[in-house]
């Protein structure tokens, strides 16, 4: 419901169960501080109620957040918390809201008359992305979301093909669990994460790969990316954005099961299927559930041998998940949760020549776990949070990495993180934000690259104090101010046959955020905002200064620590009486002191670090739901990111574009929904395309221009049971999707596959 519609002086909230129910049911809210005529609606849209209103709400305050497990009855009362207005749980199961100087009982005649159905609007998207829970349209930052329904109808399989679909991003699946994502722009294979990557709470940052886990869609509660820099609040490293990805809760209040079987067929390669399964179970009623995921795949293979007809890239994945959630109270919640996957690529990625060939054959087994603790207390007006996570992974890798060289190494990381936070719930004059973050992290590999061997170790200590505080001094303006002061200390040890190398350094940083914005109206917000980034240095890797020696080439020892500053202008709306969602944002980035790789011969490359890049580009992403069973969604993003000066000794000159960086990217979607007899008939679509990738590593012909084309057909049943054929990559697009190596070698996309899956839910 929007103000367009004029507002709104009592609202009754059509149960469609008795209050005697609303009293005892217990379920999850996330419902943030906002105009009291949408916090409503947004209630009703959380619980699963219809909504009929009168009157008029102009003189009501902001409401109050409402974010835990509560009943509705308690979820009222903390909305409604001082706003001058009062419920009441009525026989015939119907909550009326009325002003409390006046309490009136509307007539039946009168319910009847002004009764509505459920409905549909954008305007409620509630994100956090700093860090609490607020409303899509209040936060100054761009924020791209697709939640469960999204990933379901469009039969995603792994949050990567969610990030394909956004605007300002992009991402390569190269396979064997390696992921590589770009956000506007900044994106290098060098250093540590240039862009965050987050796991519930879980953060994969602090070491020097930027590697993300396998992380599959199925029961996924949604994926969030944040555009810009998010420093302040979400650590160095995130640089360009921040992705967000969550699972499912537990449910505390019901019984629910998830099953899915696949069989996929794919041209030009093998047949493969999946297995998978959720179970929510409560253990204590209201107070103490579980919830448990697991999978199976067996990725087609479809890559040859030069010297036969073997499919050699088969990829096999299993994931687990648990998470068990306590609620103690109204006011205390605990999470705490496990999840694990293993990649095993026996044959290789998805990387080939034109022919669809292979050219090395790079057996790998990667394996990643993390666990999480998170607890949340709700004080007077704040909510106090601490949550500590450890993860790791290992990487076992034997073959050839192309016709020269060959690869037998492994790799360990492992981190732990804790992080305490203090924020503000009820936002009407101001917010803040306090926190305190410790992480330790540390690495260690044991590689041979042809007759090479070396060995290399690093642990990096690092604390951040970090802040942020949103002023609305009065009228439509906000001004939000943030600071994160990041100090660690990073020991390094690297050997072999020839030589010996130690780092022992401590890099400091202040990383500050600031914005300002105009809530034009409850529907509007125009924003601008600078924001930095930083990442620490690194050590040069040992077998680089080896083969530099041998050769008579001069390479840095260690790598300087490189910065970001971004500027942003932005406007989000909310147009059609919530059926338009629309979001626009350009923005302008300098990137200094980003590290390249220099070339010393066709298989070993040093670091070193450059000029850094200028960046600048435009971003559109637009959501319409023209009626209640369609959905429509189009995206569009230019970059223009080049590097800002020559780097001796490589192929990157000022102007050059930045590595992986494709100019051009738009993408859409489509799901339509309708009744068959008793049945659901669905069908959904995407689409998208990005234009070349220009620079690779080091020495590289460029990528090609991509389409892909994807569509899925469903039909469920009333009792649970779904059926649905999907078929994805229909143009059968083998483009480079990066740029080609030397010897032609480069990702490619899945050939035309198609798949029948089979659905329960109870």
């Amino acid at each position: 419901m929007n103000r367009a519609c004029g507002s709104l002086c009592a609202l009754l909230i059509a149960l469609g169960f008795l209050a005697a129910k609303a009293e005892s049911s217990r379920m999850a809210f996330r419902i943030p501080s906002q105009p009291l005529d949408e916090a409503l609606l947004a209630l009703a849209q959380q619980a699963g109620l219809q909504l009929a209103a009168v009157g008029d709400l102009d003189r009501a305050t902001r409401s109050g957040e409402v974010s835990g497990v509560m009943t509705v009855e308690a979820a009222l009362r903390r909305l409604l918390a001082g706003s001058g207005y009062r419920f009441e749980l009525r026989r015939d199961g119907v909550v009326s809201v009325t002003a409390a100087e006046r309490p009136r009982r509307a007539t039946a005649a009168s319910e009847h008359e002004l009764a509505a159905p459920p409905v549909n609007t954008l305007a409620t998207v509630v994100v956090s992305a700093r860090r609490r829970d607020e409303r899509w349209i209040e936060v100054p930052i761009a924020v791209s979301i697709a939640d469960a329904a999204d990933l379901e109808k469009l039969g995603t399989t792994n949050a990567t093909e969610a990030l394909h679909l956004m605007p300002g991003v992009s991402a390569v699946d190269a396979g064997s669990s390696f992921t590589q994502v770009q956000i506007r722009g900044i994106s290098s294979s060098l250093a540590g994460n240039d862009n965050g990557y987050y796991f519930d709470d879980v953060p994969f940052s602090g070491v020097t790969v930027p590697w993300h886990p396998e992380t599959r869609a199925f029961d996924l509660d949604r994926v969030e990316v944040l555009k810009g820099p998010q420093g302040t609040l979400f650590g160095e490293g995130s640089m360009g954005g921040t992705v967000r990805i969550f699972t499912h809760a537990p449910e505390l209040n019901r019984f629910g099961a998830h099953a899915a079987l696949t069989a996929t067929a794919t041209e030009g390669g093998e047949q493969g299927g999946s297995g998978k399964l959720m179970i929510n179970a409560p253990l204590v009623p209201d107070r103490l559930a579980l919830r448990v995921v697991a999978t199976r795949e067996a990725l087609p293979g479809w890559i040859d041998v030069p010297e036969g007809d073997r499919d050699v890239n088969e990829q096999r994945i299993e994931t687990e998940r648990v998470r068990a959630r306590w609620s103690a109270s109204d006011r205390w919640m605990t999470d705490v949760s496990f999840a694990s996957s293993t990649t095993t690529a026996h044959g290789g990625d998805y990387g080939a020549n034109d022919n669809l060939q292979s050219l090395g054959f790079l057996d790998t087994r990667v394996q990643w776990r993390s666990s999480m603790l998170a607890t949340h207390y709700d004080l007077i007006a704040s909510r106090l949070s601490l949550v500590h996570s450890e993860a790791q992974m290992t990487d076992a890798m034997v073959g050839d990495l192309d016709p020269a060289s060959s690869l037998d190494g492994s790799l360990n990381i492992e981190t732990e993180n804790t992080e305490l936070r203090w924020a503000s719930t009820h936002g009407s004059r101001w917010d803040w934000l306090l926190g305190f973050a410790h992480r330790r992290a540390s690495r260690s590999e044991n590689l041979r690259v042809n007759e090479v061997r070396s060995e290399g170790t690093q642990s990096n200590q690092a604390n951040a104090a970090f802040g942020e505080v949103t002023v609305r001094p009065g009228g439509p303006w906000s001004v939000a101010a943030g600071l994160r002061y990041f100090t660690e200390d990073v020991v390094a040890q690297g050997t072999s046959e020839q030589m010996s190398r130690r780092m022992d350094t401590s890099f400091h940083r202040l990383i500050p955020r600031f914005s300002v914005s105009r809530q034009v109206s409850s529907q509007r917000l125009l924003y601008a905002s600078v924001a930095t980034g930083f990442r620490s240095g690194q050590m040069q890797p040992v077998a680089s200064l080896v083969r530099a020696q041998r050769v008579g080439m001069e390479v840095p020892a260690t790598l300087s620590p490189d910065t970001l500053v971004s500027y942003e202008l932005g406007l989000k709306q909310v147009l059609a009486e919530g059926r338009v969602r629309m979001q626009w944002a350009a923005f302008y980035s300098r990137w200094h002191d980003l590290p390249v790789r220099v070339p010393i011969d066709d298989t070993i490359n040093a670091l070193t670090n450059s000029g850094g890049a200028r960046i600048r580009g435009t971003e559109l992403d637009l959501r319409y739901t023209p009626l209640g069973n369609l959905d429509l969604g189009l995206s569009a993003t230019y970059v223009d990111a080049r590097y800002a000066a020559d780097v001796p000794g490589t192929p990157l000159h000022e102007g050059t574009p930045v590595y992986n960086v494709p100019p051009l990217s738009l993408s859409g979607t489509m799901s339509y929904g309708w009744r068959l007899s008793d049945m659901t008939a669905s069908v959904a679509a995407s689409a998208r395309y990005h234009s070349r990738r220009q620079t690779g590593l080091v020495v590289s012909s460029g990528g090609d221009a991509i389409a892909e084309l994807n569509l899925r057909l469903g039909l469920e049943s009333p009792s649970g049971w779904g059926w649905y054929l999907q078929g994805d990559n229909l143009t059968d697009e083998a483009g480079a999707v990066d740029g080609r190596t030397t010897f032609g070698r480069a990702t490619r996309l899945h050939p035309r596959s198609v798949a029948i899956e089979l659905q329960y839910r109870y």
